[in-house]
């Protein structure tokens, strides 16, 4: 009887973890009545248990092999790469990963996790202390986040601050998250996508152009995108930073050095951390033309230093594509 309690409880929980990861998705998978009652047990249940109690679960239940069995290829790649470059010991499990994601995610939106919202909320305060005196004195800002915890948290960082709007640049579609979250989470952002065609994306991005000189906005880029994505845009052959990371010739995505130059902005890099709670990790202020010198050193020691919160380590090619 208690080999079967115990088996019932794991398989139980399993399920529960399962809908919880459908509740999760970018997209609605149920009706309309059944995602809003999904939704409110959720919210119920992050109400009451700690984060970090909900994330030691989802690790327990990975390592048992009985979550996250489709990322187990990524985990792969991931370990092979993370331990080529750092030349260190260890694992990357992108299962974990991707499930503390969608639950941060969750608790920062509509799931509304009371410790994720005051973390994110702390991490605003830190970022704007750097952004809020260059609005003042009207130096346009363009904020680089690097890929690490989740970017949609990371964006919801970026919009928080002064002066309380952003537009994010994509690698996929323009709508990343759907409306309702984003209103959810209380925040001003939109999206521009590089895959769409040119005239429209010209047209959004004069739009923006404007808006960052005049301080109504700030431009959000994710200066760590990997040379997959963008192989297939008009501007993958000449958009790129030729510099050496872990020592090996390299190539990086020059979207934020460009605009920041054409907007004679300040670029600002940060990205979040896990360690109990949702931090942030800030740089100073840079002019344009120091982006090339520093930038593959921030990809570089945030790679090394937190290999657990970096997201694209299961990209094959990373930055070392040939092409």
């Amino acid at each position: 009887m208690t080999r079967f309690l115990i088996v019932w409880s794991v398989f139980s929980a399993r399920k529960w973890f399962a809908q919880l990861g459908q509740l999760g998705k970018r997209e609605p998978v149920l009706t309309e009545y059944g995602h809003e009652f999904g939704q409110k047990i959720v919210r119920g249940i992050m109400r009451y248990v700690s984060m970090p109690l909900l994330l030691k679960v989802v690790n327990l239940l990975c390592r048992l092999s009985l979550l996250g069995r489709r990322y187990r290829g990524r985990s792969a790649v991931a370990t092979q790469n993370f331990r080529c470059l750092t030349g260190a010991e260890g694992r990357v499990d992108a299962a974990s990963i991707a499930l503390r994601r969608q639950l941060l995610e969750m608790g920062a939106t509509w799931g509304q996790h009371p410790g994720t919202m005051s973390q994110m909320q702390e991490c605003i305060r830190e970022l704007d202390a750097v952004v809020a005196p260059l609005v003042a004195q009207k130096i346009p800002v363009v904020l680089a986040p690097l890929h690490c915890i989740s970017d949609i948290l990371a964006a919801m960082v970026g919009a928080g601050v002064t002066p309380g709007k952003a537009s994010v640049m994509v690698s996929s579609s323009a709508e990343s998250y759907n409306a309702a979250s984003r209103k959810m989470g209380n925040v001003a952002l939109s999206y521009c996508s590089i895959h769409q065609d040119n005239t429209a994306l010209a047209s959004e991005m004069m739009a923006l152009v404007n808006n960052a000189v005049e301080g109504r906005e700030n431009m959000i880029i994710f200066p760590d995108i990997p040379a997959d994505y963008t192989v297939q845009t008009h501007e993958a052959q000449s958009g790129k930073i030729n510099c050496r990371i872990f020592d090996r010739p390299a190539k990086l995505h020059s979207g934020v050095q460009r605009f920041s130059r054409i907007v004679g902005a300040r670029v600002v890099f940060y990205h979040l951390y896990y360690q109990g709670g949702i931090k942030i990790k800030t740089y100073s202020p840079m002019l344009p033309k120091e982006v090339p010198k520093n930038l593959p050193l921030i990809i570089e020691n945030t790679l090394r230093d937190y290999p657990q919160d970096w997201l694209l380590w299961h990209s094959h090619s990373l930055y070392f594509i040939n092409h």
